[in-house]
């Protein structure tokens, strides 16, 4: 008579099955990292991270200019009265936060054109004429996207 033998398959022990399926925290760490490491590389290369050279820059007609405010967010960078704020006029300044406005104020009580431009490296980011005074103003991420 043949005798029925049972089949035996094959079966790794427990721990390597469990093993197997383990998650790897350290190399889920790993990849997270190396993937967020990236995405800032590439927002501080497209959003140019570094300090920028802001320059604020006045022209006039020939009419006298009474003051000058400029400045970036709420910080005011400066402000010239009296013959400090003679056309033509500028001045340059190292801006590192570029959160908020970037704006230039400019108040000439005779009613002469003025005009008011804000460069930011070396590239005009606004300009504007007006007569008794011009505003300059544009949001520092603006600026840095033209």
């Amino acid at each position: 008579m043949i005798r029925n033998r049972p089949r035996h398959r094959y079966a790794p022990p427990v721990n390597d099955i469990q093993s197997a399926r383990r998650p790897r925290p350290a190399l889920w760490f790993a990849v997270v990292g190396v993937i967020l490491a990236a995405a800032v590389t590439v927002f501080v290369l497209v959003r140019g991270g570094g300090p920028h050279t802001v320059t604020f820059e006045v022209a006039s007609s020939g009419e006298k200019i009474s003051a000058i405010t400029y400045g970036t967010g709420d910080v005011q960078l400066g402000k010239d009265v009296g013959a400090a704020a003679a056309a033509p006029w500028s001045k340059s300044h190292e801006v590192t936060d570029t959160s908020g406005m970037l704006w230039l104020h400019v108040l000439s009580p005779a009613g002469g054109a003025i005009t008011c431009t804000i460069w930011v490296d070396a590239k005009v980011v606004m300009e504007t004429t007006a007569l008794s005074g011009a505003t300059c103003e544009i949001p520092f991420d603006d600026a840095l996207d033209q």
